[in-house]
């Protein structure tokens, strides 16, 4: 355990209080789905849209907040009510908008990409909860993620080392991405236990899902500093921004979503008799 004494002690203790309140929200939205889900993944997406606006296009941040929130909350609400392809629909528009407004064409591009990189996680998180397994789906995704997260973070806090990607983020290390890792193969361990599916394959589920998750949160971090913004907003104290928080969950989302696309027979295999 740390120091509580030394002047970060404060910050950690702001970063975890609010990641037991995300972490409550999350579960008690994912576990109730429909309306409630819905409404806090199309808050989310508004919050997340106004931080890709403010990171990308500054001078003209309201325009595409407008125009990515718009298409968000028009896709979020499409899947809630199982519309796919009016929510495919929406996210598509809005992008289009982006793409063909007037501005430098750089601007229009990074609105464009936005909005699809905002929307479609938003969309797909909403469906798998909808689908076989959805609960059981969409806590998964969280225990990985939240495993990988915080072993990565606490890993490279205390143990440090080399840098993992320091021109992208200095201070992920390659200790943090090994404890992250670990950690997100010993959750898809528990879940297998839980669930009384395959244990080879729910471990290295979380494993991949670990790596992918670690990736996002590089991935976010390649866009901060294309733009030059330490964080996308300070709308999460001791996280930053909503975007700096999902990340993970954001690339997690994603890929669950093709893979349960591409590959039907795998959620039945994973949960078993609780499929």
């Amino acid at each position: 355990m740390g120091d509580w004494t030394d002047p970060h002690a404060d910050k950690l203790a702001v970063r975890v209080a609010s990641a037991i309140a995300l972490i409550a929200g999350g579960l008690t939205a994912g576990y109730f789905g429909g309306p409630l889900l819905a409404a806090v993944t199309a808050a989310a997406a508004v919050a997340m849209s106004f931080e890709w606006a403010r990171m990308s296009e500054p001078k003209s941040a309201p325009w595409g907040f407008a125009v990515g929130a718009t298409g968000a909350l028009g896709a979020v609400c499409a899947a809630a009510l199982g519309a796919i392809d009016a929510a495919i629909a929406f996210a598509g528009g809005a992008a289009v908008i982006s793409a063909l407004r007037p501005g430098p064409l750089a601007a229009r591009a990074a609105a464009a990409f936005g909005v699809i990189y905002i929307t479609l996680p938003c969309v797909g998180f909403v469906w798998l909860r909808s689908g076989p397994s959805g609960l059981g789906v969409l806590f998964a995704m969280f225990a990985v993620v939240w495993a990988a997260d915080s072993a990565a973070f606490f890993g490279g806090r205390f143990v440090g080392g080399p840098r993992l990607a320091p021109s992208l983020s200095p201070k992920k290390t390659w200790s943090g991405l090994g404890f992250g890792v670990a950690a997100a193969g010993a959750s898809g361990a528990a879940l297998a236990a839980i669930t009384g599916g395959p244990w080879a394959l729910w471990t290295a589920v979380g494993l991949a899902l670990g790596l992918v998750g670690l990736a996002g949160d590089l991935f976010e971090s390649l866009c901060k500093r294309h733009f030059g913004v330490k964080d996308a907003s300070s709308l999460i104290p001791g996280h930053g921004g909503v975007l700096d928080r999902l990340d993970s969950l954001i690339a997690v989302t994603v890929v669950t979503l093709a893979a349960t696309l591409a590959a039907p027979g795998l959620t039945p295999a994973l949960f078993g008799a609780l499929a």
